[in-house]
């Protein structure tokens, strides 16, 4: 796993050094499900990145561990890569080698109680299986359920800033920590406008403020209003509607 120090780490995998037998080889551009030969690795376990733009899909496989090693297992959301180690690893996850020292290594480096091995969220860095992880990981999930729902965009951030936000003591906590670090919900919902052609973040804000808050806004609008905006030009628009 990714937190294990390289003290911990050799006295836990002795055998780790033994060169693996690749019975295919594939590039790190490619994505392949062949057989391997590795007596060192006993399966695999997703981790996501606990970020907002993270799908739920991902956040709600994190941790998930199988303990199939005769194929490599594929990504959620997002499509079959592997990284620079040969492995499964994509921007919103990856799978990482187990070698069945797992357990006992958490159980002695303490890892909810321990800062070295936190990972790094959108709230700063968060303990490994402590409670705050946990609580963060469901309030992504609640997140993403409105995120990626179909109801209008006055509904979500509705939704996120009046209910989601006081569903429980910890939910206020985290929704109080984004709207200091992120300016949360506005700037996720603002960055997607930067999907539109020639739109840069600075833009995106602009447009947002001026009260288009999603592309389909964007583009129907009339390009006499958009003009009104200050810093939208008649070059960046028929970019834009291009």
């Amino acid at each position: 796993m990714a937190y294990f120090d390289m003290g911990l780490f050799e006295f836990f995998f002795q055998n780790s050094h033994k060169k693996k037998v690749i019975i295919s080889t594939e590039s790190s551009s490619e994505y392949s499900n062949d057989l391997w030969a590795d007596a060192v690795t006993t399966g695999w376990e997703y981790s996501c990145n606990l970020n907002l733009t993270t799908p739920k899909i991902c956040i709600e496989n994190d941790g998930l561990i199988t303990n199939d090693t005769s194929v490599k297992p594929e990504l959620f959301g997002e499509p079959n890569k592997l990284g620079k180690d040969g492995d499964p690893s994509g921007i919103f996850g990856s799978w990482v080698r187990r070698h069945g020292h797992e357990e006992e290594f958490e159980e002695l480096a303490k890892i909810s109680l321990n800062m070295i091995y936190a990972r790094y969220s959108e709230i700063g860095k968060i303990p490994f299986k402590s409670k705050l992880e946990k609580d963060f990981k469901n309030f992504l999930i609640d997140f993403r359920s409105i995120a990626e729902s179909y109801i209008d965009i006055d509904e979500k951030l509705f939704k996120i800033n009046n209910e989601l936000s006081i569903k429980t003591e910890a939910y206020r906590d985290i929704y109080r920590k984004l709207v200091i670090k992120k300016k949360f919900p506005d700037s996720f919902f603002s960055n997607l406008l930067c999907e539109l052609n020639g739109v840069s973040a600075k833009t995106a804000s602009l447009l947002w403020e001026a009260g288009y808050l999603t592309k389909e806004q964007v583009l129907n609008a009339p390009n006499d209003e958009l003009l009104e905006i200050k810093g939208i030009e008649k070059s960046l628009i028929t970019k834009i509607k291009a």
